[in-house]
């Protein structure tokens, strides 16, 4: 866990790049420097989150098939063909941690650099709200909702048609992005009591009848057959309630501050809807697991954005009303709650991510090297299998080939 914190304490040392005297190229070193640090710890990470295995086996499997058997898979073209074109001239299965960190990190930073009014407190929020584990596990869903991050901001500008154009990319990355063709319509509405007290309303009916939903669902959408609550264990249970309290009590602080934060920057309108989403979500989550996915497709924005700006509404809130000694103690409150939901994801292993290892100190490989030997020249004449395979114009083996093997997943 150590490197997790040693991360935060960086970038909270970064903060005087952030700070006005240092202009825009002290925000734009911070921003390329800290791409850097998280795309090289993601790259060179081994067993390090929950699907970890699966997609460094998915790659590593793209050697053995051509573009036809690809195109056939249910794995989204997008996120899928381009790491087929890497695959026929790297075929190590870490390639795919390389390729999608080298993706994700810059395209995140990206995002700070050009809307948040702090990137140290962005890139804080970013680690201690579980959204860096995310991306060390989520990695189709997480490239495109960091496409969706780029879409929100055509919903202030109330323009639909490049909104779905971005949002029809994402889910080439993946299909659970479409969803935000519809929500485009509800992060528009204005946030009021009114409106959450609808949402919640509408939270609570869904909970209560949750499981006839997803079995209607599944049955209608083939591509969400595979999460039947009856069978799936992701869809027929669900997660603790720790998760939708850490980003419910972050939209209750921003829901409250709504006016100042929204004279700040109307789009924070949209951002506070957007954290209102994810909250759901995380509460639909805790009656089925697989349903808290839809938050990462809402959650960036009031990260990256919305947070920053909460802190400095926040700030001149309390020393306006109780001096800056106030200011400071909502500081501290706001760093400890953040802090310790950083320590209980580390603590309950959120997404797999602990221990973090490397691939220079890994204690073992997933791949094991088969080496052909002697064969009985009778026992080959047996083998029907090895006839089919077997090259007679290379004559008998000599010993020297490796096969590649990839051994179960445990």
């Amino acid at each position: 866990m150590l490197i997790y914190y040693i991360l935060l304490a960086a970038a909270c040392a970064g903060m005087p790049l952030c700070m006005k005297k240092c202009g825009r190229w002290g925000k734009i070193v911070y921003c390329v420097l800290f791409a850097a640090v998280f795309t090289v710890i993601s790259a060179i990470r081994f067993q390090v989150g929950h699907d970890f295995n699966s997609y460094g086996g998915i790659y590593s499997d793209m050697r053995f098939n051509d573009a036809e058997d690809l195109s056939v898979t249910r794995l989204e073209k997008g996120f899928l063909m381009p790491l087929y074109i890497l695959s026929l001239s790297f075929e190590k299965y870490y390639t795919v941690f390389i390729a999608t960190s080298a993706v994700i990190y810059p395209l995140v930073f990206a995002l700070i650099w050009k809307n948040s009014s702090k990137p140290w407190i962005s890139v804080c929020a970013f680690l201690c709200f579980g959204v860096f584990f995310n991306s060390l596990c989520f990695l189709r869903q997480f490239i495109a909702a960091i496409i969706t991050a780029y879409a929100i901001k055509f919903v202030g500008k109330k323009d639909y048609f490049r909104f779905v154009v971005l949002i029809i990319s994402a889910s080439a990355f993946h299909w659970s992005a479409l969803i935000m063709a519809v929500l485009y319509f509800f992060l528009r509405i204005k946030p009021s009591l009114l409106y959450l007290g609808i949402a919640m309303a509408g939270t609570i009916l869904f909970c209560i009848f949750s499981r006839a939903a997803m079995m209607f669902l599944t049955d209608k959408f083939y591509i969400y057959s595979a999460y039947d609550p009856t069978a799936s264990p992701e869809a027929s249970t669900g997660l603790p309630i720790r998760y939708t309290l850490m980003f419910g009590v972050l939209f209750a602080v921003c829901f409250l501050f709504r006016k100042r934060l929204i004279e700040k920057n109307p789009n924070n309108a949209v951002y506070i809807n957007c954290l209102m989403f994810t909250t759901i979500f995380e509460a639909m989550g805790m009656r089925h697991a697989i349903l808290s996915r839809f938050a990462l497709l809402t959650y960036l924005p009031p990260i990256l954005y919305l947070l920053p700006d909460a802190a400095s509404v926040i700030w001149k809130y309390a020393c306006e009303k109780k001096g800056r000694t106030a200011g400071i103690v909502s500081a501290a409150a706001a760093a400890v709650f953040s802090v310790g939901c950083y320590t209980v994801l580390m603590l309950n292993n959120y997404n797999g991510v602990v221990p973090y290892v490397t691939q220079f100190n890994r204690p073992y490989d997933i791949f094991v090297e088969v080496r052909a030997t002697e064969f009985d020249e009778e026992d080959i004449e047996d083998d029907e299998e090895y006839d089919e395979e077997y090259d007679e114009e290379d004559g008998e083996d000599d010993g020297e080939n490796v096969i590649d093997a990839l051994p179960e997943f445990q």
